[in-house]
């Protein structure tokens, strides 16, 4: 009987190890973006500092935000390709001036891993 506690103590530990903590979710924060009214210092406060930032030749700013959503199974061979999402949240923000002008939500895939 002991023995069997302890394997479900340590698998139990393992399991928690495994569990992967929440991140941001950029579609939901997406919907507080308001084009023509939200400002730069605003989307600093609901995001902070952009992953990338281009500016065009017309003088507009292009703020990227990244989020990695990972499969949890991954990283165990027998189930990896069966179980779970892989894919990569991406908020693109572009301003003129220093007021939004446009936003634009999306998610893409890893290429097909054979």
């Amino acid at each position: 009987m002991g023995k069997r506690w302890l394997f479900l103590i340590v698998a139990g530990f393992f399991l928690i190890g495994c569990a992967t903590k929440p991140g941001p979710n950029l579609a939901s924060k997406a919907s507080l973006i308001h084009p023509k009214s939200t400002t730069k210092s605003e989307i600093l406060q609901y995001f902070g500092p952009p992953v990338q930032v281009f500016v065009t030749q017309d003088g507009k700013e292009e703020w990227y935000y990244y989020y990695r959503v990972r499969n949890f199974w991954e990283n165990l061979p027998l189930v990896r390709h069966y179980k779970g999402e892989d894919y990569t949240e991406v908020l693109k923000i572009v301003f003129q001036g220093e007021v939004v002008e446009e936003a634009h939500y999306y998610t893409v895939k890893p290429p097909h891993k054979k």
